[in-house]
């Protein structure tokens, strides 16, 4: 374990509001039941596991150096993106801070997941606090990530990328595990640059909305598309037999609600649903008391969509999503995300990627890089200006080296 004496004066001074407490759920109370407590062991660093601490503290750190931090032996690392997980150092011989991909709901996610590892493990959940990263501090290692290497593009495929075979297939560039991002890109009969961008970090709830604003600022994105995972409020849907797609969710208090660029193009696939979609920061806030309230109204959950959608309406960029279902908050099936690793569901799911392929594929084949809130339509990026000079950014004090000049349709 890495001990890290520099933030030892942080914690022993912190105090107030700066030190906040986790969610702590219960299975009696939460929607998963006795898949609760799987879920997490999954999910827990061996070094909370294995000892008992007197204080553990959850920050918006990424620290992958084996000097300064220990990375989790039991990562996934049987897959080439999705595998990082929060890393760990020790404070002092009591205090372990545990080292997440700086993002509001992934700390406050992985805090929760914590605390109630430790409730359910007959631990001190009270042990756990958080700090919240600041806006900058999130976004900024997307910003000097190898992202800007990528170039300009105009359409980018984000998310469950390896399992589009399609176009998997080959070398990725970038492909450094030490690296954030790897992509492999291709050029569409109308002569647009699509990206299929694969990320090594858990992009949870609003890193997937700063995951867009980097591709806006760095590599000047038109579009982005979301294939990823989700679950249903709907008792009907059984888990790894549907996807799904939308063009409305909630975040927070805010309905946002966009033109999915993907909705036209999925009349003639047989397995998709439709619905509208609210964004939660957590899975341990996904209770059964959560669930009467907001299965009245909703259809869908996940953390990320309802962010990346409303960071493209700001940036002037598409963006749509097709998820399969994974998991059924309404109705107890036999696979949830407690054993989503199995065979059978893996098979399922191979499945339902043919679909996303195919649509991805009428997508390619036809589609016209429209802004929608603009009403312009973009020359493809082989047609345009390969210019890179440096851009502005959110943040004007930073520099973002090799920033992509966006046109000044492309607002943040």
């Amino acid at each position: 374990m890495a001990f890290h004496p520099s933030m030892r004066a942080l914690y022993h001074l912190s105090s107030g509001p700066a030190l906040l407490n986790p969610t702590v759920a219960s299975i009696k109370t939460h929607t998963m039941g006795n898949s609760l407590t799987e879920y997490l062991r999954m999910k827990v660093h061996p070094d909370i596991q294995n000892k008992v601490w007197s204080r553990i503290m959850v920050t918006g750190i990424h620290e992958r150096n084996p000097l300064k931090a220990c990375v989790s032996p039991i990562e996934k690392v049987d897959k080439p993106f999705n595998w990082q997980r929060p890393t760990t150092s020790v404070v002092d011989p009591q205090t372990l801070q545990l080292q997440c991909f700086p993002g509001l709901d992934y700390v406050k996610h992985y805090a929760a997941i914590t605390a109630t590892y430790l409730s359910l493990t007959g631990g001190t959940p009270d042990n756990v606090h958080y700090t919240l990263p600041s806006e900058s501090e999130c976004l900024q290692p997307l910003l000097h990530s190898n992202l800007r290497k990528m170039g300009p593009v105009d359409v980018v495929i984000i998310g469950y990328v390896y399992g589009l075979e399609r176009w998997a297939q080959g070398p990725w560039e970038g492909d450094d595990s030490n690296e954030l991002f790897s992509w492999r890109k291709v050029v569409s009969p109308q002569g647009y640059r699509i990206a299929f961008l694969g990320c090594r970090v858990c992009f949870w709830g609003d890193i997937g909305g700063n995951v867009v604003r980097a591709l806006q600022i760095l590599n000047g994105a038109k579009c982005v598309l979301y294939v990823g995972k989700l679950g249903s409020l709907r008792a009907e849907h059984t888990p790894n037999e549907w996807l799904a797609t939308g063009s409305q969710s909630l975040v927070g208090n805010q309905r946002v609600t966009w033109t999915n660029p993907l909705e036209h193009l999925v009349h003639d696939s047989p397995s998709v649903v439709r619905g509208v979609h609210v964004s939660l920061g957590s899975v341990l806030d996904e209770t059964q008391e959560w669930l009467r309230e907001t299965e009245k109204k909703y259809d869908f959950v996940d953390p990320e969509i309802g962010h990346m959608a409303k960071a493209s309406l700001e940036g002037g960029t598409e963006f749509g999503y097709l998820h399969i279902i994974s998991d059924n908050l309404a109705m107890k099936y036999n696979h949830d995300l407690s054993n989503e690793r199995l065979k059978v569901v893996l098979d399922a799911r191979k499945r339902l990627m043919g679909e996303v392929e195919d649509v991805l594929s009428r997508f390619v084949d036809h589609h016209e890089c429209t802004m929608q809130n603009h009403g312009v339509t973009v020359t493809p990026t082989s047609q345009a200006s390969s210019t890179t000079d440096p851009a502005d950014n959110l943040f004007a004090h930073t520099a973002v080296p090799g920033a992509y000049a966006m046109e000044e349709w492309c607002y943040l």
